[in-house]
């Protein structure tokens, strides 16, 4: 049985991609969980969960929003961040199997690409868009959608495993190259 160790910012992220992973390789595979609470804690416990993995698996995901700088509201590097997650695995000798799959902004922009994904959400209203990776605050705007009037939101996060086991993989894949790349890489695992 293939494992697969899973190591995300968050809980519902981790949700998330282990629902896209199993629609696409089935249930066959074991994912270990690795959930950093946060960016920053991610990038720092990376070398912990690399060795507390163990010897048979073989294959790691890492999972990492491309977050904006607080201050100027620009997104950050791609290749700085993803040059500090290769640096975190070279320290540590290793040498499976990994994908580091970095989302612009948010994983959330992903459902942006689906229209059956933002109609459910806003209730036949809103508009799928055709570049999600150019959406800023794609989660917020997702919250916003979901509003009707003063009322709470209907949309929250802890919503995103069931959005993904809706969402249009091949749409998403033509929308979103970060989802791309990452359909890629679990494909050539099948």
């Amino acid at each position: 049985m293939t494992k697969i160790a899973l190591i995300t910012e968050g809980f519902t992220d981790h949700e998330t991609i282990r629902v896209i992973i199993h629609r696409l390789l089935g249930k066959r595979p074991e994912i270990i969980r690795m959930v950093a609470k946060g960016s920053g804690n991610l990038k720092k416990e990376l070398p912990r969960f690399i060795s507390s993995v163990p010897k048979d698996c073989g294959i790691f995901i890492i999972v990492h929003d491309l977050d904006r700088n607080p201050i100027s509201k620009s997104l950050n590097n791609e290749d700085e961040l993803r040059r500090i997650i290769e640096s975190k695995f070279a320290q540590k000798s290793f040498t499976g199997t990994k994908h580091i799959c970095i989302p612009i902004e948010e994983l959330e922009a992903w459902f942006w690409s689906d229209p059956e994904v933002i109609k459910h959400i806003g209730r036949g209203k809103g508009k799928a868009h055709p570049n999600p990776d150019q959406i800023e605050n794609p989660k917020k705007k997702l919250i916003t959608l979901s509003t009707e009037g003063n009322l709470k939101p209907r949309y929250s996060e802890n919503d995103n495993a069931r959005l993904a086991a809706k969402l249009n993989l091949e749409l998403c894949a033509k929308r979103c190259p970060a989802f791309k790349e990452f359909l890629d890489f679990l494909q050539k695992l099948e």
